[in-house]
């Protein structure tokens, strides 16, 4: 006999099996005692949340035998009781001709359509409800909805429709105001971890809490994704799924490799973030799987600490998040992807001080200065460091700010110059906070900064240029009227 998905061996067999859904199995079961179904649902939800499942359910409680007498005697059953899953009618609507699936995304054409929905002005040879269960319904062409819509405006006896989809936005209105909608919700967490430790003991297998966590973690509220990953370890493993055994399996890092890896970056220690992030290497995955645990990682760490953790702790972590997603851009189609993810670390790890770049002379640098709190010109190395990092986390604002020259640098005070009044006020309103919250996080300690208008002031490029270009540059733009910001006109000779 050929192997049973786990997915499809743990679907629910009725309402009270329906995992993460209680809003919804609870109204079923009430209008199901009293009656009160409707000839048309639209269910709505993200993948693996249970709307084929509850659509099959529905089909099989319009029809069971059970449910139809507690209705004719006003008898009111509980959602384990729906359906019976015993009489005749629940034991062959599988095979029922009166009950019909299709999958809108591979049989979308009004042709596909029309053949399905051709029986359905026709009596149920079998049942006492003819179903059809529409998968992906947002898929369907124009001309096929329309199809489906003559039949659900003006539905004929003993006929009701299930339509599923994981795009509400793509239905047209016409058909969801005909619907009764049932909004299906991603399945918490704790939720799917729980019952996956109930289904192992099903298996006769031990499947400890945090095993169980991680899968549900990687499911992202997907039950049905959570046991296809519960299947595939179960598979591999012999009387016990451990985290090890999980993380191996699924291709996954462990979370005590990525705590290392963040803890080194967090502490600035260089030595101890290349090795942890070479142990990572060292699991066999790409470069890009490693990064987007991390960030999977950063963002639980967030949430630990949203509670009882700092604001500096998570823009601390958010900042770090940010890093890690912009080195992902730089490896996709790269050659050298752990190279790059390799250095983004490292610089993330790099001290909060600052020294000028050096030539390698062949002996490795034992110390950095101290940043200057009163010298201009290790301000200005100070200032366009943080905008090109800035152009790397946050690019809007560290191009705004590449628009003003640093004018000062005292104490604990920056003083930047804008050419006019509005640049200083866009800088005030929008992009101060960003700039200080980098400019600090550099520094290792608070510095203030302060915008200025200086109409006279150099146009921002040369600020950056060493001589003799500055000058051969200056000497150039001498041709031209640099009146307006940021144009350039030829002046008249």
């Amino acid at each position: 006999m050929a192997y049973e998905a786990l997915y499809t061996r743990g679907r629910p067999k009725n309402l009270a099996q329906l995992i993460g859904q209680e809003h919804i199995s609870t109204a079923l079961a009430r209008a199901i005692s009293a009656g009160r179904l409707s000839h048309a649902y639209l269910l709505v939800g993200t993948r693996g949340t249970g709307k084929t499942s509850t659509a099959r359910l529905l089909a099989k409680a319009m029809n069971c035998e059970k449910v139809s007498d507690a209705q004719k005697s006003g008898q009111t059953l509980e959602k384990k009781e729906i359906p019976c899953n015993k009489c005749p009618s629940c034991l062959s609507i599988e095979s029922s001709p009166d009950n019909i699936e299709f999958d809108a995304a591979s049989n979308r054409s009004v042709e596909d359509v029309n053949q399905i929905l051709s029986s359905a002005r026709l009596a149920p040879l079998q049942a006492r409800v003819k179903t059809f269960i529409i998968d992906e319904v947002h898929m369907l062409s124009n001309e096929a909805v329309n199809s489906i819509l003559k039949l659900i405006e003006e539905p004929p006896p003993n006929v009701a429709f299930f339509l599923a989809t994981t795009e509400i936005n793509k239905v047209p209105m016409t058909i969801r105001s005909r619907c009764q909608v049932l909004n299906f919700r991603l399945i918490p967490q704790e939720i799917i971890a729980k019952y996956l430790m109930k289904l192992a003991r099903r298996l006769e297998v031990e499947l400890p809490e945090d095993a169980a966590k991680k899968i549900a973690r990687l499911a992202e509220g997907s039950m049905r994704d959570a046991m296809t990953y519960l299947d595939q370890c179960y598979a591999m493993s012999d009387k016990i799924i451990t985290l090890d055994d999980v993380n191996e399996t699924l291709g996954l890092v462990s979370d005590s490799d990525l705590d290392e890896i963040i803890s080194a970056v967090k502490s600035k220690n260089r030595s101890a973030t290349g090795a942890a992030i070479t142990r990572a290497f060292r699991s066999g995955l790409s470069a890009i799987s490693i990064a987007e645990s991390l960030i999977t990682r950063l963002r639980d760490l967030e949430f630990e600490i949203l509670d009882g953790g700092s604001d500096a702790e998570l823009r601390e972590l958010e900042n770090f998040s940010a890093a890690i997603r912009q080195a992902i851009l730089q490896m996709q189609g790269s050659g050298v992807p752990e190279i790059i993810l390799e250095m983004n670390l490292m610089t993330l790890a790099a001290p909060k001080i600052f020294s000028a770049p050096k030539v390698f002379s062949g002996t490795p640098e034992v110390s950095q200065p101290e940043i200057p709190t009163g010298n201009l010109d290790e301000g200005k190395k100070i200032f366009y460091h943080v905008i090109d990092e800035l152009k790397g986390t946050d690019e809007t604002c560290g191009a705004f700010v590449e628009r003003s020259v640093i004018k000062d640098f005292s104490g604990d005070e920056l003083k930047i110059a804008f050419k006019a009044k509005i640049f200083a006020d866009m800088f005030e309103k929008s992009y101060r906070r960003s700039f200080e919250d980098a400019l600090n996080e550099f520094v290792g300690r608070q510095i203030k900064v302060t915008a200025v208008i200086d109409e006279k002031m150099s146009p921002p490029i040369l600020e950056r240029m060493s001589e003799p270009d500055k000058s051969n540059l200056k000497n150039a733009m001498g041709t031209w009227d640099t009146s307006k910001y940021g144009t350039l006109k030829m002046r008249s000779r």
